[in-house]
């Protein structure tokens, strides 16, 4: 454990010393100021402060702000021989975690720094939750929240929450919410109770709509798309589930006030979810993973080899083919962490075309099956190339909705499955 004290008196520092010398496995660092402690912990992370209020220049609150602003894990904990509600007010609304007064009580000091350690200790273990109820992860926290919607008034309890009550910092919160909002409106019109479950973890939020089985997944699929292209969804088991980064606040008048280096306006700048580039994607995804996304070029030959022999010859033996290429092509893209809209899309498109019956498929569709398999075929190349190889794109998700699109349109031409009127009516709202 890495601790680090802060205190521009120097006897103040060696009473905390002192006090720490009780425990093992402690390395201990001294700041003689608010400024000192900003530089340390830019060099590198602690795991435990101990922040000082009143320092000359750079104070324990201003230090405390600005360190929070690029080091969000590290534990904060505020000394000041000020024991009044409005400084320890002050200091907990900047990022400390928690307060103490001084002169400090050996006893109490000791059993507090024992809470501390044992909390930052176990921040390091992964999270996990194996009754999580989305279907993106069990990595999340313990908590959860469930809506039970049994009327119009319970659903927009839930839009209240979460877009007038609450102050989440959630990116694309309000598309999401209307969503889920129109999908409850459906089913509370077909006299169906749902539940919506809100599960996190620090990146993410994770809203499930379950059950969902009164609106067909077609239905479901197209409007998203159109209303909502973004969306990052898994539709699986009746259950719909969402997922939303978190967006990582950063104080706007810090920054203004601050003089920052470009380093330091790099890190400032990662914390807004900006657009991941090919270059950083492939700087951190294992190489293991790299070799496999290289042999899926082969596969792209050997799939659009068949779809060209199914144009002319609609046989169950070259639909096989076709299929077990996007199965060797899925289980690659399934590997790949930010590609589940994608795989989702390819594995749903997969699955169909393994049940078609081949006898029951008019023809003259087959022609056109083939001519958009093969154009799908073609960006997914694209995809690959501009990402993976060329490393060009500025967005490694530059292209989601539109393969998410392309497989949606394929299954259709066989399903002749199209969104009816009613369906459009009831998300006409949105």
């Amino acid at each position: 454990m890495k601790i680090l004290i802060v205190d521009d008196i120097v006897d103040n520092r060696t009473t905390i010393e002192l006090l720490l010398e009780e425990f093992e496995d402690i390395e201990t660092s001294q700041a003689k100021s608010g400024q000192e402690a900003i530089d340390m912990c830019k060099k590198e992370h602690f795991d435990l402060i101990f922040m000082d209020i009143m320092m000359p220049n750079v104070d324990g609150i201003t230090a405390t702000k600005t360190i929070k602003s690029f080091d969000s894990n590290v534990m904060i904990l505020a000394l000041s021989a000020l024991d009044d509600e409005e400084s320890k007010h002050k200091m907990l609304e900047s990022g400390a975690e928690d307060y103490m007064s001084k002169p400090i009580e050996d006893d109490l000091f000791h059993q507090r720094v024992k809470n501390y350690l044992q909390i930052v200790e176990v921040r390091k273990f992964e999270l996990s939750n194996l009754e999580a109820v989305n279907e993106f992860s069990q990595e999340i926290y313990s908590r959860s929240l469930k809506f039970n919607i049994s009327s119009i008034q319970s659903l927009s309890q839930f839009w209240d929450y979460y877009l007038n009550d609450s102050s989440c910092d959630i990116e694309n919160l309000e598309e999401c919410i209307r969503m889920i909002y129109a999908y409850g409106q459906v089913s509370l019109k077909k006299n169906i109770n749902f539940s919506i479950i809100s599960e996190e973890n620090e990146e993410n939020l994770y809203l499930t709509l379950t059950p969902l089985n009164i609106i067909d997944e077609l239905v479901i699929q197209h409007t998203l798309l159109h209303h909502y292209a973004n969306a990052i969804f898994i539709l699986n088991n009746s259950k719909l589930s969402f997922r939303l980064s978190k967006r990582k606040k950063i104080i706007k008048e810090e920054v203004e006030k601050l003089d920052i280096t470009d380093t330091q306006k790099d890190i400032l700048s990662k914390t807004h979810f900006n657009k991941t580039t090919a270059q950083q994607y492939i700087d951190n995804t294992a190489i293991s993973l790299i070799d496999k996304i290289e042999e899926l070029e082969n596969i792209e030959d050997m799939i659009q080899v068949a779809t060209i022999s199914f144009e002319s010859e609609a046989t169950q033996e070259y639909l096989n083919q076709m299929t077990q290429g996007l199965d060797t092509y899925i289980e690659v893209i399934d590997q790949l962490m930010e590609f589940e809209h994608f795989a989702f899309g390819l594995n749903t498109l997969n699955e169909y075309l393994k049940t078609l019956d081949l006898e029951q498929v008019d023809a003259k569709d087959h022609k056109k099956f083939s001519m958009l398999f093969v154009l799908l075929i073609d960006d997914m190349s694209q995809w690959r190339n501009n990402i993976f190889i060329k490393q060009e794109a500025n967005d490694v998700h530059y292209l989601d909705s539109s393969l998410l699109s392309s497989c949606l349109q394929l299954q259709s031409i066989f399903e002749k499955k199209e969104v009816v009127q009613d369906d459009e009516d009831d998300f006409e709202l949105f």
